[in-house]
């Protein structure tokens, strides 16, 4: 039994995920996004928890993103796109505004400019954050602790693991050098 509606616990409603459904998503910079998840992808990872972020990364498309991708030059050859979903702490910086800076280092630094992934699109959907059920719950400083919920989208990259050989170990010591 449901207590209080999908509404009053911050709920978005953009989010009726269903395979092969499109969702759109509306930004202020760019327009409509159209996203299309893969949630049947063996590439598809998901932790939850109680304590952690309940990360999903899973393949995405559409028409919109992938003009995204074209505008970006790069070295990573593949087409193929990831969605990150994940809820952070609301007074961090979020991920997408590091690697924006991450990518200013990797200009100096080209050996490592490889191996940060390029940032297509990123979201922070207002109006969906856990205040409301931290101060419903009685936490005593509800905003303190409380998560909003974020969506960026890279260029896939091609997993350390598939490469062998020279190439591994090339890709393993840029990473620790």
């Amino acid at each position: 039994m449901q207590r209080l509606p999908y509404a009053q616990w911050d709920h978005n409603s953009i989010f009726k995920l269903e395979p092969g459904k499109v969702i759109e998503v509306e930004d202020e910079e760019i327009g409509t996004i159209d996203l299309k998840f893969n949630f049947d992808s063996p590439d598809r990872t998901a932790r939850y928890g109680l304590c952690g972020h309940a990360t999903e990364v899973l393949p995405a498309e559409r028409d919109t993103l992938s003009r995204l991708a074209r505008r970006f030059p790069t070295r990573n050859e593949t087409v193929q796109l990831v969605a990150k979903l994940y809820w952070q702490d609301e007074p961090c910086q979020s991920e997408a505004e590091i690697l924006k800076e991450v990518h200013k280092i990797t200009a100096e630094e080209p050996k490592v400019k490889d191996h940060v992934p390029d940032v297509i699109w990123s979201h922070t959907f207002k109006g969906a954050s856990t205040v409301k059920i931290r101060r419903a719950s009685g936490t005593n400083d509800g905003q303190r602790g409380s998560r909003a919920l974020y969506i960026i989208v890279f260029r896939k990259l091609r997993p350390i693991t598939q490469l062998s050989g020279d190439k591994f170990l090339r890709a393993w010591w840029h990473a620790v050098e």
